[in-house]
């Protein structure tokens, strides 16, 4: 099938891991900006440690394997739960410890006063379609579900289809709106596939 302008579907091993910047650990990264002002990567996090520091960036993690993080500055801590995406500051040194083993952690991060950056899990409890409007950055992955998208409101035309697991759609800010909706996950945990989305700010 052809796909639609702007939208472009590739299995998660075509992306090569690469070591964290502090050594500490590997990622792949999925997508990005040319010149750095966002990043999308998918990290495998397999011992406690210091997370690299990204001046200037908002950074959000969403666990989507494992049972969490906690990162420590001091007297203040994050907690990267499953299935929740928080958001934390990559101006400080954070020092990481895992809750219960490895994790597989979907990260974004946005250069401060030009992009936002958001990460929402599309879960098998939520069945209704989401809709990503034109104008913006969309990355798609699933790991262990699967999830159909469409770039028409019913679903119903030729411009539609399912990613399996271990898939990346990615669609241009000038590509069509795009219409993704969550399928049976497969190991339980109800997560089907994760949605990121860059989007520029204006100026005013």
């Amino acid at each position: 099938m052809r796909l639609p302008d702007g939208l472009a579907i590739q299995p998660l091993a075509r992306f090569s891991a690469q070591a964290w910047r502090n050594g500490g650990g590997t990622t792949r990264p999925l997508a990005g900006h040319p010149d750095g002002g966002w990043r999308i990567s998918l990290a495998d996090v397999e011992c406690d440690g210091p997370y690299s520091r990204f001046h200037g960036m908002e950074r959000l993690s969403l666990i989507v394997s494992g049972a969490g993080v906690c990162l420590r500055d001091g007297t203040r801590t994050v907690t990267l739960s499953p299935g929740q995406t928080v958001s934390f500051d990559g101006d400080i040194a954070w020092d990481a410890s895992l809750r219960d083993g490895p994790v597989v952690a979907l990260n974004a991060m946005a250069a401060h006063g030009r992009f936002v950056a958001r990460i929402m899990p599309l879960m098998d409890s939520r069945p209704d379609a989401t809709t990503v409007p034109s104008g913006v950055f969309a990355l798609v992955l699933t790991l262990n579900g699967r999830c159909t998208w469409s770039t028409a409101d019913d679903f119903a035309d030729d411009a539609h289809g399912t990613l399996d697991p271990a898939e990346v759609l990615t669609r241009d800010a000038n590509g069509p709106p795009l219409h993704l909706a969550p399928l049976a996950a497969a190991h339980g945990n109800g997560l089907c596939a994760s949605l990121v989305t860059i989007e520029p700010i204006r100026a005013r």
